[in-house]
């Protein structure tokens, strides 16, 4: 069952008349700050354009040297947002994190205090690790729950790990650490497992150091989930959505305010994905089984013009649980029910298939049984 969602314009209300103008207020603060920062380069020196050229330039450089697909993804921000879709709403960060760059402000917590009380210049941070460059960065180790055997069925992981939900942790965003979107993950597993015995594997390595070539990364660990669990139906790649209020990120189910579930479907229309349509069938059928166990929960099926990795296997699915403007208590009560409507999908899938079974094999046995009648024949017919 495929659901489209239509949405009508409506008059604008009290409260989105002081948000558009609040929107509209901070995007002229942007102009402004930007343009208070240009003529500051070009009053400080001679030669301002040559040295705003040269400072973007190496910042640029500073933060993608390693990594070729990363520079270009720095320098054209727009070109990772084919692949996230909970952010493209949010352009501003690509700015505002250009403007820092090219101005050498720390944008960091502690660097905006500095700037707003100068005397915090003076104090030293002490037990901070410092990176240098060029020190090589450790890699966070995989941890995958479950055996490594060919009957894990569920692969679980998440491309943006710091998404966090901002009404538990005060964020959006837990920057280099795991977020809310990983406590769901696990919530959605521990179901999987406790209650209904199916295996598992779930990985909360963190991708999203350079949140531009997050899926670079995840890319790494669902080829790893693929090669080792041949017998898997499905993989999950967990995120939260981003841009609603907080009453526009809750629905009721049986009674219970919980975050709404999206799933988010890649496709070919821009990088070769012949087989997209088999993911979309299968979120469609858990889609479908949400509907019957938790109706309301599941806000449908949307198609994408990104591939998020669901090329590698015919059960991924992008899923988007709640927004940044939900609690994690919220987010938790939805993947427990995700996990629920997935469990009784799996047990009806693998009906399905050992039904097919016997038939497949009768077909196999009529054919060799054919075969071997054949050979006969010709061996008579050699023989006179």
């Amino acid at each position: 069952m495929v659901r489209h969602i239509h949405y009508k314009k409506q008059a604008p209300q009290g409260g989105d008349l002081i948000l558009a103008r609040k929107r509209k207020a901070s995007l002229y603060w942007i102009i402004i700050l930007s343009l208070i920062v240009f003529y500051g380069l070009w009053q400080n020196t001679t030669v301002g354009t040559q040295r705003l050229l040269n400072v973007s330039v190496k910042w640029l450089v500073s933060q993608a040297l390693q990594d070729p697909r990363a520079m270009i993804l720095t320098s054209m921000p727009a070109l990772a947002w084919q692949d996230t879709p909970e952010e493209m709403e949010s352009p501003s960060r690509a700015l505002v994190s250009w403007l820092a760059g090219v101005t050498r402000i720390d944008s960091t917590p502690a660097g905006i205090l500095a700037v707003q009380i100068p005397f915090l210049r003076q104090v030293q941070t002490m037990g901070l690790p410092v990176i240098k460059v060029g020190q090589e960065v450790p890699v966070q180790k995989t941890i995958e729950v479950g055996d490594e055997d060919k009957d894990v069925l569920v692969g679980i992981y998440n491309t943006h790990t710091g998404e966090t939900y901002s009404r538990t942790d005060g964020t959006d965003r837990l920057e280099g650490q795991r977020g809310g979107v990983v406590k769901v993950a696990q919530a959605v597993q521990e179901v999987l497992e406790k209650e209904y015995s199916f295996r598992v594997t779930r990985s909360d390595t963190i991708h999203d150091t350079r949140y531009a070539t997050s899926y670079l990364e995840s890319e790494k660990t669902a080829k790893e989930m693929v090669a080792n669990h041949t017998k898997m139906i499905t993989m999950l790649d967990i995120h939260r959505d981003a841009g609603r209020s907080h009453q526009d990120s809750l629905v009721t189910v049986k009674g219970q305010q919980v975050a709404p579930i999206l799933f988010i479907i890649g496709s070919d229309a821009r990088r070769p994905f012949p087989n997209w349509k088999q993911n979309y069938a299968f979120a469609c059928r858990l889609a479908a089984k949400m509907d019957e166990l938790y109706p309301g929960l599941c806000l449908g099926v949307r198609v994408k013009e990104g591939r998020y990795n669901q090329q590698l296997h015919p059960g991924a699915i992008l899923v988007e649980v709640g927004t940044d403007n939900n609690s994690l208590e919220e987010a938790v009560a939805s993947g427990k029910m995700l996990a629920e409507a997935l469990a009784k999908l799996l047990e009806e899938e693998i009906e399905v298939k050992k039904a097919s079974q016997p038939i497949e094999e009768k077909q196999e046995n009529n054919l060799e049984q054919k075969e071997f009648e054949d050979e006969g024949k010709d061996q008579m017919v050699e023989n006179v």
